[in-house]
């Protein structure tokens, strides 16, 4: 099962690597990544310039001069997830698109005629990047996910496929992305739940291992004190009954001394409360390692970028009569 989350956490990492540099040149052979034409400002905050070798075990990392050894924690991965931390913002992307006028045709009657196409407004959606980061135990995983939102639906869209520019906002009106972004961020979390599902299971069954350490141990420090006052009970029973067949002076007191040492220390036994302090002492103990195997989940929010294209209006002519629609490129719908 570990070892399985191992390996599960490595895919992660190599996920996240690559999700992170997807825009440079990358390259992967003899289990070595090469990543170059990295953007310069990474190259600055990381303090070393592009190309990076990076290796994923510590035998190709022996022989791998300058690579970059990628484990959870590693200093490569830290500063990624720093860097991204440090440039949270806001983009805005314009789609250049335009009716393909043949497949349009498809969507009105047989023998309907495109008569003028004009472009009529703008429609927008949004695109918000979260970087989750999970803790638990000494370990820490990162991941990089992207929702596409739409009129506060989730969107299944490839926006590699769709060519833009950088936008102008002089173009469209202010965008509230209030909305969209809390769509967003519930799709995020009910991804993450998926995802750590592995990990919980994980901790579980360590939690269980060691609460059950913890109570064996107090039941054993107990039983032993219960013995102690019985031992003890035993010895003052078997001292007092020693004394009544005693008839010389010298043994008895002997025997009275032994008497007053045992009910002594029976009586330091019962006054300190053992049962009710080992019983707190066990109490913190499960509250320190429930607390040690507890998952702790956060989602930053490290870019969001408003997509708009422009919408058309399409005017038609079919059996004489003239009528207009408007037309939505990108997700080619008319309305």
């Amino acid at each position: 099962m570990e070892k399985n989350i191992a390996n599960n956490g490595l895919d992660k990492s190599k996920e996240f690597i690559l999700e992170f540099f997807k825009d440079a040149a990358i390259s992967h052979k003899n289990g070595v990544l090469t990543i170059d034409g990295v953007q310069k400002s990474f190259e600055d905050f990381i303090g070393k310039k592009a190309p990076y070798k990076l290796v994923f075990d510590i035998k190709t990392h022996s022989k791998v001069k300058d690579s970059e050894l990628i484990m959870q924690g590693s200093y490569f991965l830290l500063s990624i997830r720093d860097y991204l931390m440090d440039r949270g913002q806001t983009s805005l992307l314009k789609i250049n698109i335009r009716p393909d006028l043949t497949d349009l045709s498809k969507n009105f009657p047989k023998g309907s005629k495109i008569i003028e196409v004009k472009q009529d407004g703008f429609d927008f959606f949004s695109e918000f990047y979260f970087l989750s980061v999970y803790q638990y135990l000494n370990e820490k995983k990162q991941s990089i996910n992207n929702i596409l939102v739409k009129n506060k639906e989730v969107l299944d869209l490839d926006t590699a496929k769709l060519k833009f520019q950088t936008g102008n906002k002089e173009e469209i009106p202010v965008i509230d992305l209030n909305d969209s972004y809390k769509v967003a961020k519930d799709c995020i979390k009910n991804n993450v739940v998926k995802e750590i599902k592995p990990m919980k299971l994980l901790l579980k069954e360590k939690l269980e291992k060691e609460l059950k350490r913890v109570k064996e141990h107090y039941i054993k420090q107990i039983k032993e004190k219960d013995e102690e006052v019985e031992t003890c009970e035993r010895k003052i029973k078997l001292l007092q009954s020693k004394l009544r067949h005693t008839y010389y002076e010298r043994d008895m007191d002997i025997l009275e001394m032994q008497i007053r040492e045992s009910k002594e220390r029976l009586e330091k036994l019962k006054k300190k409360g053992y049962k009710e302090r080992l019983k707190k002492e066990e109490l913190f103990h499960v509250t320190d390692e429930t607390e040690k195997h507890s998952l702790s989940i956060k989602n930053n929010l490290i870019n969001a970028t408003v997509f708009y294209y422009p919408l058309y209006k399409i005017l038609i002519s079919s059996k004489g009569k003239k009528r207009s629609v408007k037309y939505d490129a990108v997700f080619s719908r008319v309305a």
